[in-house]
């Protein structure tokens, strides 16, 4: 009797410990996994916060997220610029700009992290910051509202940084990214002959400098209005035919509905690049016949027709309410018909509010699908119009290479709407996916 027992606990323990291993390297498998699928969005973050010596000089933590920038900053202050003409030249360099005038301002004191590097490049303080002032508007007064900033000289900086009236700029610091990290300049009042000037050390600036500058040269306030719009009309569009055949395949009956849902779904199986160029010529045809027609021109080619319409039918969302309808007990439809209710109050009245669940999944997948749409905006646009917020990433690709810091800076702007629509109704997205398809 007691060998028995020893002998069971033996097992028993054995069994434990054999639980604990597996379980211990089921952990282990689900941290790494998790770790690879973050890594992706935790690089594009590091990279879009570093410089574009950083990134080119394989830096892994970029100076943005660590305190150097923004200890021990001087205060800040303003000055009176006095302008004058560069007389032809400037200095030593043909002036290339008209009308234009011409300031200094002399910095005695900069950021530790760009002291650090002027002293690499063995540059003394202070320094001398010229700021050329230019009146890029077409009337004959002098109304300066665009200026350069650049240290030292033109020939000495191959690069200076250009600043419109009210923005911050900066000079360019021998390798320091274009002035990121200050001081930074803003013109606050502009005459003929002096300017206003603010210098500080602008922090947003420092620590979002590629948010901002990919936000301006991306022309993304344009691109993400575009993005909105056709996001939210695919999304609208594809709830209201989603719900209605979904509704007719699963509570009504009519002649062939198996044979005509299955020839539905079969069309989800056809790869989109195969029905791409039909797709195009259908919008082609449609463009045609509106112009000729009714004498419109850009009804669908280069406009929000074209970005939404042929996406609002999805035979994924049909299927994904299909399988949630069909659950509903049939009981609940016939006391609503005993009370005089159709099949269309049924649905908006009895049907929609219990299937909150499955509509937030096809409002969240429809809404990923458009919002990173990009091949087919390229196709049936060629003017910046109506291009979605996708297509100003490709801005920063240029012969001379890619501004990858730029373009992960981009890129976290395009994610940043997922992210929040996903946080709002990650709750109702895990129901409808666990529960769709289910009987009881």
């Amino acid at each position: 009797m007691a060998s028995t027992t020893i002998t069971a606990g033996r097992e028993a323990g054995g069994y434990r410990a054999r639980r604990g291993v597996s379980q211990s390297l089921l952990y282990l498998v689900l941290t790494l996994g998790a770790i690879v699928a973050v890594f992706p969005f935790v690089w594009m973050l590091l990279t879009a916060s570093k410089t574009y010596g950083e990134h080119s000089q394989k830096v892994l933590w970029p100076a943005s997220f660590t305190a150097r920038p923004y200890i021990n900053l001087p205060s800040s202050q303003e000055l009176v610029v006095d302008l004058h003409p560069p007389e032809g030249e400037w200095h030593g360099s043909i002036a290339s700009f008209s009308p234009l005038m011409e300031g200094n301002i002399t910095v005695n004191q900069v950021s530790d992290i760009v002291a650090e590097r002027l002293e690499k490049k063995g540059i003394p303080l202070p320094l001398n910051v010229l700021i050329l002032a230019m009146d890029t508007t077409d009337d004959e007064i002098q109304n300066y509202d665009r200026f350069v900033v650049t240290v030292d000289s033109r020939i000495v900086e191959q690069f200076s940084t250009r600043m419109d009236l009210k923005q911050w700029g900066g000079p360019n610091y021998e390798g320091a990214d274009r002035g990121r990290w200050g001081p930074h300049f803003r013109v606050i009042e502009a005459s003929p002959n002096q300017l206003v000037v603010k210098q500080a050390w602008n922090k947003w600036f420092m620590f979002f400098h590629n948010y901002i500058e990919a936000w301006d040269q991306a022309n993304f306030a344009l691109y993400t209005r575009n993005s909105v719009i056709t996001t939210l009309l695919t999304i609208a569009g594809v709830v209201i035919t989603g719900t209605l055949a979904a509704y007719a395949f699963a509570r009504m009956e009519f002649p062939g509905k198996n044979i005509l849902f299955t020839a539905y779904l079969a069309t989800y199986m056809i790869p989109w690049t195969v029905v791409m160029i039909p797709d195009y010529l259908i919008i082609v045809a449609l463009e045609d016949f509106f112009r000729e027609t009714l004498g419109m021109t850009n009804a669908w080619y280069n406009n929000w027709t074209a970005l939404t319409i042929p996406f609002m039918i999805n035979a994924f969302t049909v299927f994904l309410l299909r399988q949630f309808f069909a659950q509903i007990p049939d009981e609940l439809f016939d006391a609503a018909l005993i009370d005089g209710c159709g099949h269309l109050r049924f649905l908006t009245q009895i049907m929609l509010p219990i299937s909150k669940a499955p509509l937030m999944t096809v409002v969240i997948l429809n809404g990923i699908w458009a919002w990173n749409s990009l091949q087919w905006p390229l196709i049936v646009t060629n003017t910046a119009d109506w291009r979605p917020i996708t297509v100003g990433l490709t801005g920063f690709i240029s012969e001379s290479g890619a501004e990858t810091q730029k373009i992960m800076a981009g890129s976290v702007i395009t994610t940043i709407p997922i992210l929040v629509l996903y946080f709002f109704t990650q709750k109702q997205f895990t129901e409808g996916i666990a529960t769709t398809g289910l009987k009881g």
